[in-house]
């Protein structure tokens, strides 16, 4: 990893970075300010950006570069979008992190730590807050509603497995399938009952 501080060149970076959505809804004295209190790193390939496991208070906005998600050693998610989000929801909460970051190739991300924005003048401190987390929302909300479709989708294609297997099961004739066919099916069934489960409002 190498890092990267702010230097005499932080109007042409600003510049760059402005060309990111995440940080396009910035005023420029709001992003010099990010900047100068903020970090740029550039990782080699296979180098682990976030580890599984760890606490830590920053989040990140990937400038260049793809990186992979990895839980349990099983990649889950892979990022390469100029302005993509990483880690923000653990960075907020302080809370360990649930999934490894490892750069797929060479990579450079913007490190940002909420915290360290109390270093900054009231007024401009509040403004970042603000759109810093209205953007984070926004990431929150659009990922939520993909979890939603995915869901429907997934709920819609067990629903219909559920049939062929159940008409698989009325027509065959041979006797020795039906104690697997009716497993099957009511596994399905349980786990269309949990996935229409999430979601819904915890009982009391």
């Amino acid at each position: 990893m190498r890092i990267y501080q702010s230097d005499p060149a932080l109007p042409e970076l600003v510049d760059r970075l402005r060309k990111i959505p995440f940080l396009n809804a910035f005023q420029d004295q709001q992003l010099k300010n990010i900047l100068s209190v903020s970090r740029i790193l550039a990782y080699n390939p296979d180098e682990i950006i976030i580890p599984e496991g760890a606490i830590g208070g920053q989040f990140y906005v990937l400038l260049g570069g793809k990186v992979r998600v990895v839980k349990n050693q099983n990649q889950i998610a892979s990022l390469c979008r100029a302005g993509d989000l990483f880690g923000e929801l653990s960075a907020l909460g302080n809370e360990i992190r649930t999934a490894s970051v490892v750069a797929v190739e060479p990579t450079w991300c913007l490190e940002l730590n909420p915290e360290s924005f109390e270093t900054l003048p009231a007024t401009e401190r509040d403004a970042c807050y603000s759109l810093i987390y209205r953007f984070i929302a926004q990431i929150v909300a659009a990922r939520l509603k993909k979890t939603t479709d995915e869901l429907a989708l997934v709920t819609a294609e067990l629903e219909t497995t559920r049939r062929n297997l159940t008409e698989l099961q009325s027509n065959s004739k041979q006797s020795t399938f039906n104690g697997e066919l009716t497993q099957a099916i009511e596994q399905l069934r349980r786990t269309k009952d949990r996935l229409a489960r999430l979601g819904r409002p915890t009982e009391e």
